[in-house]
C-alpha cells in the first residue's frame, strides 16, 4: 500500500510539473509578442528638493498657484511628483517640466467610487515649465491650514525620493483583460486534448498542495509595482472593462504600489497592502491633457 502511494504521489508531482512547464511556456511567448515601455522606480527614504522627483512633502508650485484643494475646498497634499526629464524614451509621456498627483485626506484616499474620472478628491497637474525661483519656503506658506492637521489619511509614511530607472520593456502580465483568451488560445492549440478556457483550468487539474501560481507571472518582476506606462497591477480586478465607460483610459500614467519597511514606517501603504494607479487616453497623454484622469486603488 505504501508503495502504491508513493508511486501516485509521484506521478502527481511529475504532472504537476509538466503543466507547469507548459503554463510557463506559454507566459513567455506571450510576454515576448506583447512588449509594452515602462519605466519603473524605487524609492528612498528622505525628502529631496522641490524641483526633483519624489513621494510626499512639499510639491513645486508656481508663484501664481494657490495649494490645490478638493471638491470640499479642503487641502489636499501630494502623492507624488515627477520629473519628466527622466521619461526619455518612454513614448508620448513629457520629457520636460513636473507630473504632479495630489489626493484628498479622507478615509478613501480620494477616490470616487461613483465617478473615478472626476478630480474632485485628487488632482493631475503638469508644469510644463518650472520656475527655479520658487522655494519650497514660499510653497509651504501657501498650504491652508487645518483643524484636523492629525487626523487624516494618507497611504503615504514619510517623504521619499524616486530613483527612475532606464526605460524598458514589460510583457503583459495575467492581469491585462487579452491575457486570458491569448493564454487558452495558445494551449488549445498545442494541447487540444485537454482543452482550457483559462490558465485556472490547468490549476484544477493540480492537487492544491502541488500547485506554483508563479507559473503565470514574469519571473524578472517583482514588488512593488511602481512604475510610469507598462501594463499594471492590481491586487483585485482592472476597472477598464472593455465594454465599459472607462476603456478609453487605455494607458497607465502611473502607478504607486505598497512599499512595506522592516522596523520603521512603510514608505507606502495603500489599505491592506493595495496599490493606486491613474491611467489616461493615449490621444490625451500625446496632447498634454491631464483632465480626463481615471483614478483607483484597491487592496487584499
Amino acid at each position: 500500500m505504501a508503495d502504491k502511494m508513493l508511486e501516485a504521489n509521484e506521478q502527481a508531482r511529475q504532472k504537476a510539473a509538466e503543466l507547469h512547464r507548459r503554463m510557463r511556456e506559454i507566459t513567455a511567448e506571450i510576454h515576448r509578442e506583447h512588449p509594452c515601455p515602462a519605466i519603473r522606480f524605487t524609492l528612498e527614504r528622505g525628502e529631496p528638493g522641490i524641483f526633483e522627483s519624489k513621494v510626499g512633502g512639499t510639491p513645486y508650485l508656481p508663484h501664481d498657484m494657490d495649494w490645490p484643494l478638493d471638491g470640499e475646498g479642503q487641502v489636499m497634499d501630494l502623492l507624488a511628483q515627477i520629473d519628466c526629464a527622466g521619461l526619455a524614451g518612454l513614448p508620448d509621456f513629457p520629457t520636460a517640466g513636473l507630473l504632479q498627483f495630489f489626493l484628498a485626506r479622507d478615509d478613501v484616499y480620494g477616490m470616487d467610487f461613483d465617478e473615478p474620472a472626476t478630480q474632485k478628491g485628487f488632482r493631475v497637474l503638469y508644469h510644463e515649465t518650472v520656475d527655479q525661483t520658487v522655494t519650497a519656503g514660499e510653497v509651504q506658506a501657501k498650504r491652508p491650514a487645518r483643524e484636523d492637521e492629525e487626523d487624516w489619511n494618507t497611504p503615504l509614511g514619510n517623504p521619499s525620493r524616486i530613483c527612475l530607472q532606464p526605460v524598458g520593456e514589460q510583457g503583459m502580465n495575467e492581469q491585462a483583460p487579452q491575457f486570458k483568451d491569448l493564454f487558452a488560445q495558445k494551449w488549445n492549440a498545442r494541447w487540444p486534448e485537454m482543452p482550457i478556457e483559462d490558465s485556472w483550468d490547468v490549476y484544477q487539474q493540480i492537487p492544491n498542495r502541488l500547485r506554483d501560481y508563479n507559473a503565470t507571472e514574469d519571473p524578472a518582476f517583482s514588488a512593488p509595482y511602481h512604475q510610469l506606462g507598462g501594463w499594471p497591477y492590481f491586487t483585485q480586478d482592472d476597472p477598464r472593462l472593455p465594454e465599459g465607460p472607462f476603456a478609453s483610459f487605455d494607458t497607465l500614467l502611473f502607478q504607486l504600489d505598497s512599499d512595506l519597511s522592516e522596523g520603521e514606517r512603510d514608505l507606502v501603504l495603500w489599505g491592506d497592502s493595495g496599490v493606486g494607479n491613474f491611467f489616461i487616453s493615449r490621444e490625451d497623454l500625446k496632447q498634454r491633457d491631464f483632465s480626463r484622469i481615471l483614478y483607483h486603488w484597491d487592496c487584499c
